[in-house]
């Protein structure tokens, strides 16, 4: 995580277009933070301003582009404002805008996943290992609740706190339902994620409290891996499983959890509005 760039004009573009499933139906955010995650810690994160309560994105853009028409107002082009993409995150993340939400956007591309999963089970070979690989964060567990603690943005010392606290052992429903789907199924399960080795025993933990067991492996980087090229790390740890088992399935929510060689025989991309890794 030490390499995150929160890029929220890259990420939030995505917003209004991203509804895999608009049915237009409510949709309940299945996840439930803790009275003191619903609350900036610290009120004010960095680079941060104070914002109209209960504004939307589109009540903005309205001042915007109302102010823009105004002849007696001189104004110029400007890259998309950054106050105004976080409205836009915000409502994207608790599922304001029931045509664009992130969890079920996030359900949707996990559904499809079980369906490939399902479907390449059956191409198994006799005597043949399958294998599945999963990332963690915003992939198996979630930490949506310390990123809206922390104004979606990212403070280091808080978030490392977190991830080694109990609390950061909610898993993503979907994503333990395939789990739980592929080890019925006989395939072994093989986490690989970005986080430093130092949080070995906390990952473990927080996997076993959010539901996961019985796992083949789980990789962390090492102290000379922290700097590595995120996709050339995780494509290298595929390898050394792709030697003993065909890799029928990898899902993540960055595109470098997926991108290299070896890749899956299919890759499922989970939306992420959050960051960036690449």
């Amino acid at each position: 995580m030490t390499c995150r760039l929160l890029i929220l004009i890259a990420a939030l573009c995505q917003i209004s277009t991203a509804g895999i499933a608009q049915d237009g139906k409510a949709y309940t955010i299945p996840v439930v933070c803790k009275a003191s995650q619903d609350k900036p810690d610290p009120p004010h994160t960095p680079g941060s301003h104070d914002q109209k309560p209960g504004i939307t994105a589109a009540e903005a853009n309205t001042i915007v582009e109302t102010s823009r028409q105004r002849r007696d107002f001189l104004s110029a082009p400007e890259l998309e404002n950054i106050s105004i993409l976080r409205y836009q995150l915000m409502e994207y993340a608790n599922c304001a805008d029931s045509a664009h939400c992130y969890w079920r956007d996030l359900q949707s591309q996990l559904n499809r996943a079980r369906a490939e999963l399902k479907r390449l089970v059956a191409t198994r070979k006799p005597n043949q290992n399958l294998a599945m690989v999963l990332d963690i964060d915003e992939t198996s567990l979630s930490n949506y609740c310390e990123l809206k603690r922390e104004g979606f943005d990212y403070i280091a010392d808080q978030y490392n706190r977190y991830l080694v606290s109990t609390e950061a052992s909610i898993a993503i429903p979907g994503t333990l339902q395939l789990y739980n789907d592929a080890i019925a199924a006989g395939v072994s399960v093989f986490f690989i994620t970005g986080r430093a080795n130092n949080q070995y025993e906390a990952t473990v933990r927080n996997l076993h409290l959010a539901g996961y067991n019985n796992w083949n492996g789980l990789i962390l980087r090492n102290n000379e891996e922290l700097t590595m090229d995120t996709t050339y790390y995780k494509s290298s740890e595929r390898a050394k499983i792709a030697a003993d088992h065909r890799i029928i399935l990898s899902v993540g929510d960055q595109w470098s959890d997926l991108n290299g060689t070896p890749s899956a025989e299919v890759s499922v991309k989970l939306p992420n509005p959050f960051y960036f890794l690449p």
